[in-house]
């Protein structure tokens, strides 16, 4: 579904990505673990080509693309194969839980406005939050907006689903219910990819776990492996963090 070679990306001269190979089978959900400040976002927003990869190869199913001479149109095709669940939400605030959901299925699909609502509908039960069709984000909670905008990224069917640290920005009391839509998308064998922090969730929801330290995948397997059997030093420490 998702294969990745040879990605490379700088900043400023700062070697972010240092050749990242990946291959994501449908309907695998994988985390992404790693020190703050390792590329794990970076990583990413250059599948999706929101960044664009200095070096290497990009598939989503049957389309590839090679940095850096990517088209504006591939591009676009590309975006289109995916959807990201970003940190902070980044809803439609003049617009109503139903609405941020239907919008790319207007926009983006072409539906009439009475097929959007009905799709918009039976995602908003998904998510869990039917009885908040006519509220703004104002008035929904962290955990409820994060939870409209993975329905909005649900909504156009992607082939892959990006979520970047999606329970970063909620009060720890608001991370479960984010957690138990990933879980439930994760029993509808949704291919995804996510960034966290949470050693707990990502043990819980992932098929597979990499660690990403100094630009590059350390180290990968289930999540037993990964947790219960680190084989790399650099890994060790990196959990003895959260476990002490």
């Amino acid at each position: 579904m998702l294969k990745l070679k040879g990605i490379k990306k700088s900043f400023e001269g700062k070697t972010v990505l240092d050749g990242i190979d990946l291959e994501v089978k449908r309907g695998e959900v994988v985390a992404i673990i790693g020190p703050s400040g390792t590329g794990k976002s970076t990583l990413l927003r250059c599948i999706n080509l929101l960044e664009m990869p200095d070096e290497g190869t990009v598939t989503i199913g049957e389309l590839e693309v090679t940095a850096p001479q990517i088209k504006r149109k591939e591009q676009y095709d590309l975006r289109g194969q995916t959807s990201m669940v970003f940190q902070q939400y980044n809803l439609f605030a003049n617009k109503t839980a139903l609405e941020n959901i239907t919008e790319p299925l207007t926009r983006v699909k072409h539906l009439k406005k009475e097929e959007a609502r009905r799709q918009g509908r039976e995602i908003l039960k998904v998510v869990g939050l039917t009885e908040k069709e006519k509220e703004y984000p104002s008035r929904m909670s962290g955990g409820q907006q994060q939870r409209v905008g993975i329905g909005r990224a649900l909504a156009t069917h992607p082939k892959v689903m990006l979520l970047d640290e999606p329970t970063s920005s909620l009060d720890p009391e608001l991370v479960g219910e984010v957690l138990d839509v990933v879980r439930t998308l994760a029993s509808k064998h949704i291919t995804m990819l996510i960034t966290t922090h949470e050693m707990d969730f990502a043990r819980s929801v992932a098929d597979r776990v990499l660690f990403l330290a100094d630009g590059r995948i350390q180290e990968e397997g289930t999540p037993k492996q990964i947790f219960d059997f680190p084989k790399t030093e650099r890994l060790k420490i990196f959990l003895s963090h959260y476990h002490s």
